[in-house]
């Protein structure tokens, strides 16, 4: 077995990201052939330690500041389709799978166009719902509420739900029209759900049941061990200050309920926070070995994103510790919060709801015990290890070469 890793970069620094980078990473401990393929400059030289070979493709990563050069590669990048169809003609073999992380930043769709010939040994890392919605997460970001539309139906077109502009929905529904017509749902790409709460989306979308399978992400708790959070009063916000994250409604929310909150992340909302709420403790990005004590000084996480989220990796980093979770109830992991007692679901919209909520479990310390407790023994069951991790994707790259082999059958 060979595995092709595809990704926009070959950096972790972000969560769909960090998986990628990781996952390579196991495969190579394991003995695998891992190749790397980075859409963006990135060289991976961490990777390249592990005996990954990593081969950048150097086109330009899109931000929420490009021009239109970059958005225009985004939408198909020629560069991307030359670079992938030589790379398969020279390197391709029936014991080869393809995994595609993120696409959208760098590879954009012309990487589907270049796998269509192998499609029966693609799976796709379904970190978000941009196969299906050109939003990523049907979700109306001027009405801060589900859209209810169809995607890339009339209604959907005609409705001005992008964060930004309307000239950012058409780039994006452009975009979509594009990867509609290459990722043909009669070919093999197999979905690699990271929540099976994702999965009649993607039905919807047009993609076979029979082709979607559901591995939760891997976690490592934020600590070495457990954490004691009723003894801290602080409240704890880890994730990227933009406006889909909802930074800006766990610092409103905290400061009504007149807690004390830190927030850890950067990003392009950092310095009206920061200017909004001198209450705030706000210490920019950190890596994950410098999130310890952070999460040491708190009494519970907040997940305050306004659009669902699939699998917001924080959750069982901060759960595998002990700490309990207050998160969006439009975040799928947040019913599973509440079904295994180790957390709660929250209305974040609701400002005053939601502080109030911050307020009650501040004082409640025979509450905090318990979650806090039934974090540490149930965490698992929403994210499995590392090791075990890699071991489910591991089987089911072994059932897609399976499936690929000729009959023995005389």
């Amino acid at each position: 077995m060979k595995v092709v890793v595809l990704s926009d970069t070959a950096i972790a620094d972000g969560g769909a990201e960090t998986l990628s980078v990781l996952m390579a990473g196991l495969l190579a401990q394991r003995g695998v052939a891992v190749t790397y393929v980075a859409g963006d400059e990135s060289t991976g030289e961490e990777l390249a330690s592990l005996g990954v070979d990593v081969m950048p493709i150097g086109a330009q990563r899109v931000s929420p500041i490009s021009h239109l050069p970059a958005l225009t590669a985004a939408i198909y990048n020629s560069r991307v389709r030359t670079y992938l169809d030589r790379f398969i003609s020279e390197r391709d073999d029936a014991e080869t799978i393809y995994h595609v992380h993120t696409w959208s930043k760098a590879l954009s769709p012309a990487a589907f166009q270049a796998l269509a010939p192998v499609a029966d040994r693609v799976v796709i890392h379904a970190h978000d719902f941009f196969l299906t919605c050109p939003n990523a997460n049907y979700f109306n970001f001027k009405t801060e509420a589900p859209c209810g539309q169809v995607p890339m139906t009339l209604g959907c077109l005609t409705t001005a739900c992008s964060k930004r502009s309307l000239s950012d929905k058409a780039w994006r529904v452009t975009r979509g029209m594009i990867l509609n017509r290459i990722l043909d749902r009669r070919m093999g790409w197999r979905i690699l759900m990271v929540h099976d709460d994702m999965r009649d989306n993607f039905v919807a979308g047009g993609f076979d049941s029979k082709r979607l399978t559901t591995i939760p992400n891997p976690s490592i708790p934020f600590t070495s061990s457990a954490v004691d959070p009723v003894a801290s009063k602080r409240f704890l916000f880890v994730g990227r200050l933009s406006r889909e994250k909802g930074p800006d409604l766990a610092c409103a929310a905290a400061t009504m309920a007149g807690v004390d909150l830190t927030v850890v992340g950067d990003g392009e909302m950092r310095s009206a926070l920061e200017a909004t709420y001198p209450n705030v403790q706000f210490v920019g990005w950190r890596r994950k070995d410098e999130l310890e004590p952070f999460a040491r000084d708190a009494r519970a996480m907040l997940l305050s994103s306004r659009s669902p989220e699939p699998f917001g990796l924080a959750v069982p980093e901060a759960l595998g510790c002990g700490l309990p979770v207050m998160a969006a109830s439009s975040a799928f992991l947040a019913a599973d919060l509440e079904r295994l007692g180790c957390g709660e679901s929250v209305d974040v919209l609701d400002t005053p709801g939601f502080a109030a909520r911050i307020a009650a479990l501040s004082v409640d310390d025979a509450r905090v015990g318990e979650m806090s407790r039934r974090a540490l023994e149930t965490y698992q069951q929403i994210s499995p290890s590392p090791d075990k991790w890699v071991e489910l994707i591991l089987r089911e790259y072994t059932k897609i070469l399976a499936e690929q082999a000729p009959s023995s059958a005389a």
